[in-house]
């Protein structure tokens, strides 16, 4: 059975909230179930990644694809280096999302772990769909939001770069991100959580929003609870 808009938009919360989703672009088309080409690569899904790079591909065909092409319809002028760097904020945000959906993913059928890794951690595809938790998934976890959050810190430019209208759910987003990957990182249960943000560190976000830290906009950046610098 298809799945409604809303269960779609409660799947990728992260890249629904990067950039404004204005009916017929590819991220409204995304969430109605009528983007063919995203429809296609997703269905792939259920058959599962071997390894590392099957994982990656997906990342960038689903991900990183579409923050890519919704940045280009946002704002037709974007040169290719901050379509690159949206590019790369996809891949993170739908990896981020992959951790947070892990298990509910799993229930589903689609075991998105690599195999590979699953094997050399010795983690059971059965825990995936039961949420048990042990030592050697939240290993295997650790090392995918650790990866997630370089990715991310790669695209903390285009926080700078981006039109004003564009520029602060973007940082948003990215602090956010940043915040989850952390608590994949250190959490006990990680990666079975489903992190929310205190009163305090809403207002942290918020502050780092809207007075980020500028080094650089062509250079890196890093983003976590403390704040994105670029």
């Amino acid at each position: 059975m298809k799945d409604s808009v809303k269960d779609v938009a409660q799947r990728f919360p992260l890249m629904r909230s990067a950039l404004p989703g204005p009916a017929q672009s590819p991220l409204a088309n995304m969430l109605r179930g009528t983007h063919t080409q995203w429809n296609a690569d997703n269905a792939k899904l259920t058959a599962g990644h071997a390894d590392l790079a099957e994982l990656m591909h997906s990342a960038r065909a689903l991900g990183g694809e579409l923050m890519k092409a919704q940045l280009a319809y946002l704002w037709p002028k974007a040169d290719a280096h901050s379509l690159a760097l949206a590019q790369s904020l996809g891949v993170a945000l739908w990896l981020t999302e992959m951790l947070l959906f892990l298990r509910e993913d799993a229930g589903e059928g689609r075991m998105l772990l690599p195999r590979d890794s699953m094997r050399k951690h010795m983690v059971e595809a059965e825990q995936l769909t039961t949420g048990k938790h042990d030592f050697a998934l939240r290993r295997q976890g650790e090392q995918l939001a650790a990866q997630s959050m370089k990715i991310l810190q790669g695209s903390a430019p285009l926080g700078l770069t981006a039109p004003l209208h564009l520029r602060y759910r973007l940082r948003w987003t990215m602090l956010y991100a940043g915040f989850i990957l952390q608590e994949m990182q250190r959490d006990p249960k990680a990666p079975f959580i489903h992190p929310t943000l205190s009163f305090k560190d809403r207002l942290l976000l918020l502050k780092n929003t809207l007075f980020i830290r500028s080094t650089s906009k062509q250079a890196g950046g890093s983003c976590g609870s403390g704040g994105c610098s670029t």
